[in-house]
């Protein structure tokens, strides 16, 4: 059992409720009690203590939308549209990658999440020319100590190469097989959700048939939709329908489906999303990155829609920094909207806790420190100069903050790491070995 103590703590409870001098108690993996600290000292006295004074105590930030093997070809899409970067950079390099090589880029991505004070991801990962990525994903993952919702996506279409594609047939049998390897594993820090990629690469039968495989196995429903404008006007002349509408049609909406990008949405869209009960995930730097458009994040919170973000691959951002994600999202909607008010510090800190966790069907577990909960959570020094004065935490979070206030980060109970240092991942030989794989792969894709 550990307390950690002198702690000044934000929980995301219901209540919002905050401790000036608070204490958080873990037994095993969970939070066993949040409170005042002199009585919780007291009553634990016997608890290993870790003495946070000085620190300000967030819930583990949630990656909500993410491509973990993106983050091996950084640097080599920049300046291009969605087309043109998936022409340029995605597809060469893919058709290239191995299943090692996405070892590496989960190593190398848990290293950054975890020194920024993340403990959750969601992946999409939907090149499975090798389908090996997928295990090798869930290795690094359950190495590493990170908590990761797997993303089994399938594509099926033109324009992507025909060696990426796969049948709808092999695409069931590899989420079941997923799904029964990896659901629940790691002790329950790996779990599974499935995706037909997006409106364009994926066929009406491949939407249907993921659907099926989540309501069969209950793991949930990702997707890609809306992100460019062109996608949109394609369906609306094909099918006389927008994307949504699309996807409402094929019965992929609902309270366990979680849609990332959603930017070109018209008034029956947005109606769509509240009254199904479907979540977004919201990549602001990603769209600003490839000049998708901007979503309309504060109508849709206004609907009562749940609404996430994430970075996205970390070849379209160019990494996987939560505070980037969480400033530019607060500050694209107060530009695009000539509205200061359009989002608050508090809205968007929601979005990379609590409403993340509710996005995947998680908010029982992650999400807020509550008793009961996961022990997932990081540990911010506010004496770093960018938190200094800190009269409003939450603000200092999401306008002035970067990875480097994240002194230690905790998962599932184990503090992976203190004082900056990872405790049970070797930084440099993580580093150097992803970088040696980022040089291979780009040479066997003709990119180096």
């Amino acid at each position: 059992m550990k307390i950690i103590k002198n702690a000044r703590i934000i929980t995301m409870d219901p209540q919002r409720r905050t401790y000036d001098s608070g204490a958080i108690v873990v037994e095993g993996s969970r939070i066993a009690a949040v409170g005042e600290s002199a009585p919780l000292e007291k009553q634990y006295a016997g608890a290993e203590e870790i003495d946070a004074k000085g620190m300000l105590v967030i819930p583990g930030l949630v990656n909500a939308h993410t491509h973990i093997y993106q983050i091996l070809y950084k640097g080599l899409g920049d300046d291009a549209s969605l087309s043109d970067w998936l022409k340029k950079c995605v597809y060469p390099m893919s058709l290239a990658l191995r299943g090692e090589d996405c070892y590496h880029a989960a190593m190398l991505t848990a290293v950054e999440m975890i020194k920024g004070g993340a403990t959750t991801y969601v992946d999409c990962h939907y090149m499975n020319q090798d389908l090996e990525c997928q295990d090798y994903i869930a290795e690094a993952t359950k190495a590493s100590g990170l908590r990761g919702v797997l993303g089994r996506a399938a594509i099926d279409s033109a324009p992507a190469p025909e060696a990426l594609r796969e049948s709808v047939s092999q695409a069931v049998a590899e989420c079941e097989r997923v799904i029964k390897t990896y659901q629940g594993a790691a002790d329950g820090r790996l779990s599974v959700r499935v995706e037909a990629l997006n409106e364009k690469l994926a066929s009406a039968d491949m939407l249907r048939a993921m659907r099926g495989v989540a309501n069969e196995f209950g793991v949930g429903l990702n997707m890609h939709i809306a992100e460019a404008a062109e996608r949109v006007k394609e369906c609306q002349e094909s099918l006389g329908m927008t994307s949504i509408e699309y996807a409402h049609s094929l019965g992929i909406l609902g309270p366990d489906a979680l849609l990332a990008h959603c930017c070109w949405l018209n008034e029956h869209d947005k109606q769509l999303l509240a009254e199904s009960g479907t979540s977004v995930a919201h990549n602001p730097v990603s769209n600003q990155y490839l000049a998708d458009g901007v979503a309309p994040i504060p109508e849709l919170m206004k609907l009562g829609v749940n609404v996430t973000a994430g970075p996205d691959g970390a070849c379209s951002n160019n990494n996987q920094n939560m505070f980037d994600v969480m400033k530019s999202a607060a500050l694209l909607h107060k530009v695009h909207s000539l509205d200061p008010e359009a989002m608050t510090a508090g809205k968007v800190f929601e979005m990379v806790t609590i409403n993340a966790a509710k996005a995947i069907g998680m908010e029982k577990d992650i999400g807020s420190l509550e008793v009961g909960k996961y022990a997932d959570l990081a540990m911010i020094d506010t004496n770093q100069p960018c938190m200094i004065p800190c009269f409003h935490p939450l603000s200092n979070l999401v306008y002035a903050a970067t990875p480097d206030v994240v002194n230690a980060t905790m998962i599932h109970g184990e503090l992976l790491m203190w004082d900056r240092r990872l405790l049970h991942i070797d930084e440099a030989e993580t580093l150097a070995k992803a970088n040696e794989a980022c040089w291979a792969l780009a040479r066997r894709a003709g990119l180096a």
